[in-house]
């Protein structure tokens, strides 16, 4: 169900690319769900206020992708040496009007993340931003009027259709706005190790991961 996968070192950091050859299936089954505003973007509705709702992956229609995100983050999974399961604690879906966009964040109470891009310009991007050690390690600081980000490593990543891509879910990432006329779709994931982890023998953890 992949034509590829890579994975790479971006910022440092392990980044994983994977590819579906359904994505037109895919995009066919997003357009029918329903969305509410989300500030600078729409959310799946099923995704409440009060936190909730965030399973996709028991949605009947998205099922079998989420079957085989399973089997990436297997080989996510053996890439890092981790003898437990890898399971998926939310899944949910975005859309991006012309000009919307993912503001800036993290994300919590997972271990890994993940973004399956549906549809729309591989122009537009996701950034992430992590710390450049040369100003956040010294004293240093460039001289004269700089932009903010301009302080920070940063990576953007094309929003390709059919890309699934697993990443670090505490570095802080956002989407540019949508250029093209139509709307984008995107699907995001966390994961969470589900097992027990034994570290060097003497640190022991068991989870379980709710699904």
């Amino acid at each position: 169900m992949t034509d590829s996968s890579s994975k790479d070192s971006i910022l440092g950091i392990p980044f994983w690319r994977f590819y579906y050859d359904k994505v037109d299936e895919v995009l066919a089954n997003v357009r029918q769900l329903s969305f509410r505003d989300n500030d600078t973007n729409w959310i799946w509705r099923g995704v409440t206020l009060d936190g909730l709702g965030s399973d996709l992956y028991r949605h009947p229609d998205f099922i079998e992708l989420h079957q085989w995100m399973q089997g990436c983050m297997d080989q996510v999974a053996q890439d890092m040496g981790i003898t437990c399961k890898i399971a998926c604690n939310s899944s949910w879906a975005h859309l991006n009007k012309p000009g919307q966009y993912i503001y800036e964040h993290i994300h919590t109470n997972c271990f890994f993340s993940s973004n399956y891009y549906i549809s729309r310009n591989p122009e537009d991007t996701t950034v992430w931003v992590h710390d450049n050690p040369y100003f956040h390690k010294t004293n240093m600081r460039p001289c004269g009027m700089i932009e903010e980000w301009d302080y920070y490593l940063t990576h953007e990543e094309p929003t390709e259709p059919g890309k699934f891509i697993v990443f670090p879910p505490m570095i802080r990432h956002k989407s540019k706005p949508n250029t093209s006329p139509g709307d984008r779709y995107t699907i995001g994931s966390n994961w969470s190790l589900d097992g027990l982890i034994n570290e060097g023998g003497v640190s022991r953890l068991n989870l379980q991961v709710l699904q």
